[in-house]
C-alpha cells in the first residue's frame, strides 16, 4: 500500500510540538539488510524546529499500512526516567523542548524549576534554592559529592533568569540538563526500582 499521509500527523520528537503535520520529504526509501531483506523509510521534517524524523513503514506493495519505528523517539521516551512525579516531569520536558529549539536561557530556568519541584517532593521548600540544596544533602537524599552539580544547576538557572550581558550557552545548558537527569534518576528512579524489587521479594515469599 502506498504511503498514507495520516502518518505525518504526529508530535515532533525534537521540540515536542503537539499534533502537528510534519512535512513529508521522501517516502518508500528502500534499504537492504545484509541478508537481502528490504526496509522502507520515510523522511519527515518539523515545520517549527526543522528537526528531521525517520519513520520505518511497511512495504508499499503490501496491503498493510503500518509504521514500525520512529527515529528519534519522542522526548518522554528519550529521557525515560521511571517513577518521576508529574510536575517534575513537566518542568524537565519543558526544558528539553526549549533547548531543542535553541533557547538555552529558557532551558536553564526550567531546569532550576525542575530542581525546586524535585526538592518539594521531599518536603523541602526553602525560599532560597541554595538552602533547599543544602537540606537535600544534609537529609541524605543526595551525596555530598553531587553538591557541586546541584549548585551549578542553580547558578546557571539564575543566569538564565536575569537580564544581563552574560547569556547561557547551548553547551552549558546541555551540561546542566545531563546533571539534572542524573539527579532525578538518583532521587526517584533508583529508590522506585528498589521499592518495586522489595515488593516483588515480599510477594514471592508469600507465594512460597
Amino acid at each position: 500500500m502506498a504511503w498514507n499521509d495520516k502518518h505525518s500527523f504526529r508530535d515532533c520528537p525534537w521540540c515536542g510540538l503537539r499534533n502537528t503535520r510534519l512535512t513529508v520529504a521522501h517516502t518508500e526509501q528502500e534499504f537492504s539488510t545484509r541478508t537481502g531483506a528490504a526496509r522502507y523509510w520515510a523522511t519527515l521534517g518539523c515545520p517549527s524546529c526543522g528537526g528531521a524524523t525517520l519513520l520505518e513503514h511497511s512495504n508499499p506493495h503490501d496491503e498493510s499500512d503500518t509504521v514500525f519505528l520512529s527515529v528519534p523517539t519522542g522526548l518522554e521516551e528519550s529521557v525515560g526516567i521511571k517513577h518521576l512525579p508529574k510536575d517534575v516531569e513537566q518542568y524537565l520536558m519543558g526544558a528539553i523542548r526549549v533547548l531543542s529549539i535553541g533557547e538555552p536561557d529558557a532551558a536553564a530556568v526550567q531546569l532550576r524549576r525542575t530542581l525546586e519541584a524535585a526538592a518539594a517532593h521531599f518536603q523541602i521548600s526553602e525560599k532560597a534554592l541554595v538552602k533547599s540544596i543544602e537540606k537535600l544533602i544534609s537529609d541524605g537524599h543526595v551525596t555530598k559529592s553531587f553538591a557541586p552539580a546541584l549548585h551549578h544547576i542553580r547558578v546557571i538557572g539564575n543566569l538564565g533568569a536575569h537580564a544581563n550581558d552574560e547569556r547561557v550557552g547551548q553547551e552549558a545548558a546541555e551540561r546542566v540538563l545531563r546533571f539534572t537527569i542524573q539527579l532525578l534518576r538518583n532521587l526517584f528512579e533508583v529508590p522506585g526500582e528498589l521499592q518495586m524489587l522489595t515488593h516483588q521479594k515480599v510477594q514471592n515469599q508469600k507465594g512460597n
